[in-house]
């Protein structure tokens, strides 16, 4: 039959370590739709930039003026969705090493209890702010 006790250690890690996997699906699934918005803003630009260039800003309906602000919106919105991205790697960075912290903290009896939850309230906060 096996040791019960030792079998309810394993599930209880493994538990404990399916936390921070479902942050970090939450996290790649915010990521992928951070950079299907940077593929839509660097692709708006490309066509504002090419009516900038061919001088047929008045087929957008736009005058240079007008043109030159969509640009800068455009330049914005694209730093905007770096940091978010860069905030986003981050908190999945941290939320795989709470994983692993998690399972280093039973390895060695309960020792560093303090690392598992610093990195996961580390991870959360760039995770908030992506």
């Amino acid at each position: 039959m096996g040791d019960t006790a030792g079998q309810a250690t394993a599930v209880a890690l493994i538990s404990a370590m399916i936390t921070p996997a479902l942050l970090i699906v939450g996290s790649a699934s915010l990521i992928a739709s951070v950079l299907v918005r940077m593929a839509r803003i660097v692709d708006r630009t490309r066509v504002l930039t090419a009516a900038a260039h061919e001088g047929s800003a008045t087929r957008l309906g736009a005058t240079p003026e007008v043109l030159s602000t969509w640009l800068d919106r455009h330049a914005v919105r694209a730093r905007y969705a770096e940091l978010s991205i860069a905030l986003l790697y981050a908190a999945v960075a941290l939320f795989v090493a709470t994983a692993l912290s998690i399972a280093l903290d039973r390895s060695t009896g309960g020792a560093i209890e303090w690392l598992p939850m610093s990195l996961a309230i580390g991870g959360a906060c760039p995770f908030l702010g992506g």
